[in-house]
């Protein structure tokens, strides 16, 4: 894993955060910071979903989420099942926007890429632990969406992400 303390954090872009063009939304969260709190108060959900939308929102991964992957795993580990949803999920969302089972965009530095194509089984164990406890309609689907991406298939994840249910 990327130390959340290595200096290279703030060159991997996320929403509202761009290196190249030195942009930043005053709201964006710095990430390993963000990271750090989890991993000490993993039960802090408001937190974690105000940070997520950063990594991975409206069909991009960015490049930040890849790093933060194998963090979101181990946040995920320290809960029970019934309280990891949204972190499995966001997991299996960052491979659906990536297109393509352990796909990471070009440039993006080979330690973080083989942190984070080391954490996906991890990722897929956890979420079969998830899916052993009750949820509603609309949570199995969004579990079941992400099981289709960290078994290889994201495009059919995309579907069972975009299925409406009525």
């Amino acid at each position: 894993m990327l130390p959340l303390d290595d200096p290279r954090w703030p060159d991997l872009d996320h929403r509202g955060w761009s290196a190249r063009t030195l942009f930043s939304d005053r709201d964006a969260p710095f990430v390993p910071a963000e990271l750090r709190h989890l991993l000490g108060n993993p039960t802090d959900r408001q937190r974690f979903t105000a940070l997520w939308p950063y990594l991975c929102s409206e069909g991009t991964a960015w490049p930040v989420a890849y790093a933060a992957v194998p963090y979101l795993v181990e946040i995920a580990r320290q809960l029970s099942p019934a309280e990891r949803f949204e972190h499995v999920y966001v997991v299996g969302l960052v491979v659906m926007c990536s297109g393509a089972y352990g796909r990471t965009p070009g440039g993006l530095p080979a330690d973080i890429t083989a942190a984070y194509r080391h954490a996906l089984p991890q990722a897929l164990a956890l979420l079969a632990e998830t899916l052993t406890v009750p949820h509603d309609e609309a949570t199995t689907r969004y579990l079941l969406a992400a099981a289709a991406a960290l078994k290889g298939h994201p495009s059919l994840g995309d579907v069972l992400n975009d299925l409406d249910i009525t």
